[in-house]
């Protein structure tokens, strides 16, 4: 059992990698842009256009790479966990 604990460990890893790789790259276009035209260090989040929208800010770019990493692996993590189990055991010609 503690097998199996170790290996879906290691792959929740791998999933938290790939999506750190998403949100990196996102980052760094951001401080390209930011350094190219400036702009302030607050990020608004806000759901629609409207001004009386949900909205909340966070402060530089690691809120926002912490938003954006989180928000992903909230939408994205089980399946791609799923997926990656899918792909191990195909390879291990388990089924």
């Amino acid at each position: 059992m503690k097998d199996t604990n170790a290996i879906e460990k290691a792959l929740q890893v791998k999933v938290n990698e790939e999506c750190r790789v998403i949100v990196d790259k996102f980052i760094a276009d951001l401080e390209k842009l930011s350094k190219k035209y400036g702009g302030t260090m607050f990020y608004d989040f806000r759901k629609d256009n409207y001004k009386e929208a949900p909205s909340f800010h966070v402060q530089g770019l690691s809120g926002v790479t912490n938003v954006l990493h989180r928000m992903i692996l909230t939408n994205h993590s089980d399946k791609m966990l799923k997926h990656k189990s899918q792909e191990l055991i195909k390879k291990l010609d388990l089924i």
